[in-house]
C-alpha cells in the first residue's frame, strides 16, 4: 500500500529534517505544527464563526 500522507517539513534542533509523518491536512507533525499551523488556523476560524453565530440567534 502507497504512504500518501507527508513528511513533516520541520527542521530539528541539529539542522536535520523531521522524520515523523505530517498531520492530516496539515504541513507539520503534531510536534512542530504549532499555533500558525493550516489546522489550527482552520480550526480558530471554525470556533469563531460558530461564536457569530451564537451572538446573531435571538434569545427567547
Amino acid at each position: 500500500m502507497a504512504r500518501t500522507q507527508s513528511a513533516c517539513g520541520a527542521r530539528t534542533k541539529h539542522g536535520g529534517c523531521c522524520r515523523r509523518l505530517a498531520m492530516v491536512g496539515a504541513s507539520r507533525c503534531n510536534l512542530h505544527r504549532g499555533d500558525w499551523a493550516t489546522y489550527t488556523i482552520d480550526r480558530e476560524r471554525e470556533r469563531e464563526r460558530a461564536r457569530e453565530r451564537a451572538r446573531k440567534r435571538p434569545k427567547r
